[in-house]
């Protein structure tokens, strides 16, 4: 049992299922104080509660990590995402917050303005670098990635020497993704596009990476793990048991065939908007290039009219 006598959670991972249900429903007073709820009530509060959490999912500022997952270019078009696939992810995400390449070294390379035409030197993007197994770096952003991966020495950073990164501008839709024109072009990637279609979702770079001389990263939402049961325990930071609590009582209520009162709305408002403030993290606002100044080389005549 997770909640001790003195109503302490697991030290480790927090509240057990059981004990949540118990406290939403006695909050809409469906049990008398000290008792337990009927194996019939559990097994509804243990259905609501996971699809509260498949509902949160969706929703950024209630997810409280990234996670950044890794696949290695192979000159395909689409690279698939989901379990067991080319970035091998538990569940499949709805969409993707960001993407960037990684420039791999000791690559082959064949196309203008790359290292086999003499205009940079290899040894500038040399590392021993490689993809972990499983295609994770510790599953997010942790200390222990940023340690692993950049120490110094570790990928030839005692000789000045470092990978780069290379950000790439999401496509928004399919619908613009389509119209590109040629979606074969094979060279330096700079965009990404993401459907998520079902069981797996569509990554797709543009333009496409050649074999051996990228990494690709998609960043999405954590899972929360919508596959509880009844004696799991909610292994999630200290501010969600009572938002789980509050907003699962709320659900619960017209089961009963009541209406949630206002304390407990009021309550579930009040723990949400908790998770919101922790939660909440805010890009810095960049400008399309295409709204830099005209002296840039990358500016022509008709460039702001383009779709891509």
């Amino acid at each position: 049992m997770s909640g001790s006598l003195n109503g302490a959670p697991d030290p480790v991972q927090g509240y057990r299922v059981t004990d949540l249900v118990n406290m939403a429903l006695r909050q809409i007073g469906v049990g008398a104080l000290g008792t337990t709820a009927s194996d019939a009530d559990l097994f509804d509060g243990v259905m609501q509660i996971n699809m509260l959490l498949a509902q949160w999912q969706r929703k950024r500022w209630l997810v409280p990590n990234l996670v950044d997952r890794v696949c290695e270019a192979s000159g395909k078009s689409v690279y698939y995402v989901g379990p067991g696939c080319d970035f091998n992810v538990p569940v499949r995400p709805d969409q993707i917050e960001t993407a960037y390449v990684r420039l791999n070294v000791g690559g082959s390379y064949a196309v203008d303005g790359d290292f086999a035409n003499g205009d940079y030197e290899p040894v500038d993007y040399e590392t021993s670098r490689v993809v972990p197994v499983g295609g994770a770096y510790l599953g997010d952003f942790s200390p222990a990635f940023f340690g692993n991966d950049f120490d110094i020495g570790s990928d030839g950073l005692s000789d000045g020497v470092q990978p780069i990164d290379y950000p790439l501008t999401i496509i928004p839709s399919y619908e613009d993704y389509t119209s590109i024109g040629l979606k074969a072009l094979e060279t330096w990637p700079s965009m990404a596009h993401y459907n998520p279609a079902w069981p797996a979702g569509e990554f797709r770079p543009w333009p496409i990476p050649a074999t051996g001389r990228w990494e690709l990263h998609i960043v999405y939402k954590q899972p929360l793990g919508a596959n509880l049961t009844i004696d799991s325990v909610i292994n999630l930071p200290p501010e969600y048991w009572d938002a789980i609590m509050w907003t699962l009582a709320a659900r619960l209520a017209p089961s009963y065939g009541q209406e949630a009162s206002p304390t407990v709305v009021a309550n579930a408002k009040a723990a949400l908007s908790t998770i919101r403030s922790s939660n909440t993290q805010v890009p810095t606002l960049g400008m399309p290039a295409i709204l830099t100044p005209v002296s840039t080389p990358f500016y022509w005549p008709g460039l702001e009219r383009q779709a891509l």
